[in-house]
């Protein structure tokens, strides 16, 4: 832990980011290939991998974590979505 993060407290909760991230695409019906995702958070930067059958599921997973974290309150930088159609 840094000297400003003990000062200010750290800005983001990579694992809460996650946590929120992973319920949200686990729970949505519509996405039926989340076990092949795998979300990953790093100083508020959410990345989405995996492999998806179809780009609508791909799109859906992306657009659901976002509106998750909205939701929750959670800060977060940004979400980069490097999951895989095929």
């Amino acid at each position: 832990m840094g000297l400003l993060d003990r000062w200010f407290g750290a800005k983001y909760n990579d694992d809460q980011l996650i946590s929120h991230a992973q319920v949200a695409v686990e729970e949505d019906p519509l996405i039926n290939s989340a076990a092949g995702v795998r979300i990953n958070s790093q100083q508020g930067v959410i990345t989405l991998t995996g492999k998806v059958y179809r780009l609508a599921e791909k799109d859906r997973i992306e657009g659901v974590v976002r509106s998750a974290l909205r939701a929750t309150g959670a800060k977060f930088e940004r979400i980069i979505n490097e999951i895989q159609v095929g």
